[in-house]
């Protein structure tokens, strides 16, 4: 069992999920035009930035080590662990 409380790729347990099991890298998410990572898909600037958008796409979940993240900085309001 990992330490993850619940799947983010929305299969409940992280046990039932073949891309949570075995893992203790964090998922953090994004959005396709941020600068920041987050903690939670409920982050208050993660929303509001979404807001700003005319046609947002969809939040996405990505391991904290992904490229996705490489470049992005943590989001100051919701403070996730800090990615490699």
């Amino acid at each position: 069992m990992n330490d993850l409380e619940e799947c983010p790729h929305g299969m409940g347990s992280p046990d039932w999920c073949g891309l949570c099991i075995g893992t203790s890298v964090p998922s953090v998410y994004i959005s396709a035009g941020g600068m920041k990572y987050h903690k939670a898909p409920d982050c208050p600037a993660l929303i509001e930035g979404q807001s700003m958008v005319d046609n947002p796409s969809p939040i996405q979940t990505v391991n904290c080590g992904s490229a996705a993240v490489a470049h992005r900085n943590p989001c100051k309001t919701c403070k996730p662990t800090k990615c490699p």
